[in-house]
């Protein structure tokens, strides 16, 4: 028996879904519209795919036309960008997040925690501040996991936030002692951070007037404002 990958309808969303909807694809448009655009940053923000099937997805991409490839005249380096119809596709990505912020239970996405991936998340969505140093450095201690895995550092510095996995002898300004899981709680919007520091189970040591204005420079999920409705009306995913 033969199958046909195609829908065969001249509905629109059919023949929208024919390619968007293949494993990956719109995870990776949602890369980009955060700003990924080298195919590197692309992979630390899906790291559960393959290279080889992202490249794949890629090249699928540019030939709809939502995606270009071209150089980068300042360092010489293959980038990858969203033409005018890949960004409208934010509009779409964006309500689709939405909805699973609103109506899917969150337990499912806390049985296994990536904590590259949620760092990599914090990192593009930390908010540079005049009033912080430059550089100015974060020690994330995430205290539920391994200790090889536990130790993350973010670096704000010349009005950018970088990711480090590595310790360099930093001098840190605010260290972060946190679970995982609380982690992603406080910054999907699930739990509240200030309750999180009450109750202990976030610590948030260093100079007081950076510490006072943490939920600034830190930042959240760019759906963390969406409210999820009550447990008993959500559905498992």
């Amino acid at each position: 028996m033969t199958t046909n990958a195609n829908y065969g309808q001249y509905c629109p969303l059919s023949m929208a879904a024919e390619f968007l909807c293949n494993r990956w694809t719109l995870l990776l448009i949602r890369e980009m519209l955060f700003g990924s655009t080298s195919f590197n940053d692309i992979c630390r923000g899906l790291p559960l795919a393959s290279r080889t099937l992202l490249s794949n997805r890629l090249k699928e991409l540019i030939q709809k036309e939502i995606v270009t490839k071209s150089k980068n005249t300042d360092t010489g380096q293959t980038q990858y960008l969203l033409t005018e119809a890949g960004l409208e596709l934010g509009a779409v990505i964006k309500a689709m997040a939405s909805w699973g912020q609103e109506w899917l239970q969150t337990e499912p996405a806390l049985a296994e925690i990536d904590e590259s991936l949620l760092m990599w998340d914090i990192r593009r969505n930390a908010k540079p501040l005049a009033i912080l140093p430059d550089p100015f450095i974060v020690h994330f201690h995430l205290n539920d996991i391994a200790e090889n895995r536990a130790n993350h550092w973010l670096i704000y510095e010349n009005d950018e936030v970088d990711l480090c996995y590595i310790d360099h002898d930093f001098n840190i300004d605010v260290v972060i002692d946190v679970s995982v899981k609380k982690l992603v709680k406080i910054w999907m919007g699930w739990d509240d951070y200030d309750a999180a520091i009450n109750d202990s189970s976030l610590i948030v040591e260093g100079s007081k007037k950076y510490v006072d204005i943490t939920k600034v420079w830190l930042g959240q999920s760019s759906i963390a404002h969406v409210k999820k409705h009550p447990e008993n009306k959500r559905i498992n995913a």
